[in-house]
């Protein structure tokens, strides 16, 4: 058994480096190392030096993982597929400036932090005066600009442009939203929304090893997914996807970018349209792609198809699950050269595995095909064709026909068999259709999306579902209903967030179906005062940002300091971080090894925080025992013993009790050995043999399973000598004892265990030794003379007999047995000298406790 219970030590993060985290946009300050994962540019002319030249690969609209002096996704130019002959060079791209120092475009945009550099230019973050003039709360854009270098590059302009187009094409939640494509003298630019998060490459970096945590990862593949499907369903190619080109934000989920080197499908790939790019400009001649997440037909140069986005698709999903690469950031060519096999990740399920692992198939015949074909493997959606199932039985009844009638009345009978066969298929066929359309048209609805692009597709789906089922005005009305209320909902969020142009645009659209006339009311009164909220935020805003500049020398200052504790603080982490590893909790973890070293290893950093440490990491032990016990409680003890030994000195190990009986359902006693447990005594010898049953309260009780016998008593009565005469080692039950004797019995196995013993209650007793249903066992050891058989003559062994369903061994008959009920104490179950017929499991007398030889005793303990 693997408990799952890793412990966490997290420092404060004071101190932390800036760039170990997502970073806020607007700060203009990037802190991430990059990684080999260039887009390349191949087998291509151009006017400049592929040396020192690069491109940023996304339209980058966040600072969060873009550094200024190198890019992790840079798209190079170069003349071969090897990424050991990039060159990484930044080039800052200058900016046109008006009469006072704010650089400007078109007299609209002032730019004000840099976002991101590159070969193909820089992305900036830039205030639209527009907006600020209609008092939008929200004035903010991203302008990426070309630098003079690309636009030597014969294609280069072509290609902002087309990516520009491409992205505007591209309605999409989960693509990023490209605004316009201008110039502005020689100075060429893209506009696009900004945003604030991180992207995912920065993301998995952080995550190296691990992967993200399980459901962010599926909610990312989910979103991205959703992008590349729904670019495909445009005949679009990204033909560059990677962990470079996505951005995860901070509430709009995950966003796909770059599609500059984008490529339309040739006929025969998915939905073609002969009106694309490729009549005027094909983005594949500048020959870009980056080779550890290019499929094979991408490195032999083929035609693009949706299957190499969804070997791309694959490998990021991996990576979001396992924290790195399933070929080691090989290329496919290579990888397939040796052989490589991704890992099997177990955190996915069989059909998850089972889809990603097709989708990472080297050559395209084996590979699946769409992105919509990988979603429906991985998360299950199928769907059931019954039309050969059909024609196959049509073929058989005719055939059969065919030996009962003659030639002429098989045609008839054959031909009316057809016609009704035909009608049958039809009604159903078209009840799968309306069927169909109908999940078709709800699952558009559902599509996380306000779009002018989604509500067209949403009305399509409507008119066409209209045509299948026109009596269908449930349906018809359930779909404007939740259009106009997820109008109502986006107006709503536009509105908190003081976007009150966008806000009445979701009105109007609100009010073209079935929206509430009270909300949409309700919208429109506050407008009015959110606007002059807007004038007041903005007021706060300016005499913030004066304060922000007075604070930003200070806060220099303090990390000039911060850094002389950075380099001890990362030790100190490692350290820690081994301490973490060490304690995850499985009967195989190592204790004496690698618990001790990592605390020693700790300790040379940092001996306060080892030692203050200490206390947490012998509670986190004691907890994975507990969870370890319960399901096999002797396989912890050696676990507990090398604990002890390592941490002498704490008591939450010192007094840590193994309860060798909590795994076990109560009532399945009977079941055989191992459904029986013993407690540990101090010196390793076992108390007695106990079931475990529900009282009648129907809480959990652990009861002796055989009457306690003079070998059970063996070293409480060689210690206190208050056993008598009789045989110590003897498994006879243990008689002619007094109830003190028993009581004191009880004391003495209590502190030795840990647990409490006592005497049970009477209810407690009938509880285990009555089950409903089952007979008294006729083989007893009764009173009974009857010719030759006699029973009963003398007490027989307290482990012989036949064990009832709960598992109690001679609860009736041989020795009677001691219970209290209530401050009475009683002898129940009758004894050897009692007859058959009287000697039952109701039977019970008062005693006065003094010893004689037919009275034995039975121990309970509680459960927790």
């Amino acid at each position: 058994m693997d408990v799952d219970d890793k412990t966490r030590f997290v420092f404060s993060d004071s101190s932390s480096d800036q760039g170990d985290q997502p970073v806020v946009s607007g700060t203009g300050q990037h802190h991430s190392q990059p990684e080999n994962d260039a887009t390349v540019f191949v087998g291509r002319e151009n006017n400049q030096s592929s040396q020192d030249s690069y491109f940023s690969a996304s339209p980058s609209v966040s600072v969060g993982g873009i550094a200024e002096g190198g890019s992790p996704d840079a798209t190079i130019l170069a003349q071969s597929i090897n990424p050991s002959h990039v060159s990484v060079t930044a080039q800052k791209q200058p900016a046109p400036k008006d009469n006072t120092d704010t650089v400007v475009i078109k007299q609209r945009f002032e730019l004000s932090d840099l976002l991101g550099v590159g070969g193909m230019g820089a992305v900036y973050k830039a205030t639209d005066r527009r907006k600020l003039e209609a008092n939008d709360s929200d004035p903010y854009v991203a302008i990426k600009v070309l630098n003079d270098d690309f636009r030597n590059h014969p294609d280069a302009f072509i290609s902002l442009q087309r990516e520009a187009r491409k992205s505007q094409t591209l309605a999409h939640p989960n693509i990023v939203t490209v605004h316009d494509f201008d110039r502005d003298n020689e100075m060429v630019f893209m506009t696009m929304e900004f945003l604030e998060g991180a992207p995912l490459d920065a993301l998995l970096r952080k995550a190296a090893g691990i992967g993200l945590p399980f459901e962010q990862a599926i909610d990312v593949l989910r979103d991205i997914s959703n992008a590349l499907d729904y670019a495909h369903s445009h005949n679009i190619v990204h033909s560059d996807f990677k962990p470079g080109n996505i951005f995860v934000t901070n509430n709009k989920g995950a966003k796909v970018f770059d599609f500059g080197i984008a490529r339309a499908v040739k006929p025969g790939g998915i939905n073609t349209n002969a009106k694309d790019d490729r009549t005027v400009f094909d983005a594949g001649s500048l020959g870009a792609l980056t080779p550890a997440y290019a499929s094979l037909e991408m490195l032999q140069g083929k035609d693009p198809a949706p299957s190499d986005d969804v070997y791309a698709l694959a490998c990021v999903a991996y990576e979001l699950f396992a924290g790195k690469h399933p070929f080691n950031k090989e290329p496919a060519d290579k990888a397939r050269q040796q052989k490589l096999q991704p890992k099997r990740l177990k955190i996915l399920s069989c059909r998850q595995w089972n889809a990603l692992q097709k989708a990472l198939a080297f050559e395209r015949s084996k590979r699946t095909q769409t992105v919509e074909e990988f979603m429906a493997q991985f998360y299950g959606r199928t769907k059931l064709f019954r039309w050969v199932l059909a024609a196959g039985f049509l073929s058989l009844s005719a055939a059969g026909a065919a030996y009962m009638l003659t030639y002429n009345e098989q045609v008839v009978v054959e031909e009316e068999f057809k016609q009704e066969l035909q009608q049958e298929l039809q009604q159903e066929y078209l009840q799968e259709r309306i069927n169909d359309k109908r999940k078709s048209l709800l699952r558009v609805v559902a599509i996380n999306s306000t779009s002018e692009s989604w509500e067209q597709d949403v009305n399509v789906e409507l008119e066409e579902f209209i045509q299948l089922a026109p009596e269908d005005l449930n349906t018809v009305a359930e779909v404007k209903q939740a259009m106009g209320a997820k109008f109502i909902s986006a107006a709503t969020d536009l509105l908190a967030n003081n976007q009150l142009q966008q806000a009445q645009v979701m009105l109007d659209r609100a009010t073209q179906w079935e929206a509430s006339q009270t909300e949409v009311d309700s919208i429109v009164d506050g407008m009015d005062a959110k606007r002059e909220e807007q004038r007041q935020r903005l007021e706060t805003q300016r005499l913030a940002a004066e304060k922000r500049a007075r604070q930003l020398e200070q806060q220099r200052a303090r990390e000039r300091q911060a850094a002389v504790a950075r380099d001890k603080e990362k030790r100190q982490r490692e350290a820690l971080l081994q301490v973490e590893n060490s304690l995850h909790c499985s009967f195989g973890m190592d204790i004496q090894g690698a618990v001790v070293g990592s605390m020693a290893a700790l300790a040379k950093y940092d001996s306060a925080m080892a030692e203050q440490l200490r206390p947490t990491v012998a509670q986190e032990l004691a907890h994975c025992f507990s969870g370890l016990a319960a399901s096999n409680p002797p396989r912890v003890e050696p676990l507990l013993a090398r604990a002890r030994v390592a941490f002498p000195e704490q008591a939450v190990l010192r007094q840590f009790t193994l309860d060798y009986c909590a795994h076990l359902a109560p009532g399945s006693g009977g079941r055989g050995k191992r459904y029986s447990c013993n407690d540990r005594l101090q010196d390793g010898d076992k108390g007695p043999a106990m079931v475990v049953v529900k009282d009648s309260h129907k809480k959990k009780l652990a009861i002796s399973k055989y009457e306690i016998s003079f070998k059970d008593m063996a070293p409480f009565c060689q210690q206190t000598q208050a056993c008598g005469a009789g045989s110590i080692s003897s498994k006879l039950p243990a008689t002619n004892i007094s109830i003190q004797t028993a009581v004191d019995y009880a004391d003495w196995l209590s502190k030795r265990t840990g647990h409490n013993y006592r005497v049970p209650q009477y209810s407690e007793w009938l509880a285990a030794a009555k089950v409903s249903g089952e007979r008294e066992d006729p083989d007893r050891n009764c009173h009974l003379k009857y010719g030759a058989i006699q029973k009963g003559d003398e007490l027989t062994s307290a482990v012989s007999g036949k064990a009832n369903k709960y598992g109690l061994v001679n609860h009736v008959g041989n020795a009677q047995e001691w219970v209290r009920d209530g401050q009475q104490l009683l002898a129940v179950g009758g004894s050897r000298k009692d007859q058959m017929s009287r000697c039952l499991v109701t039977t019970k007398k008062a005693h006065s406790g003094q010893a004689d030889s037919i009275t034995g005793f039975r121990l309970v303990r509680s459960i927790k």
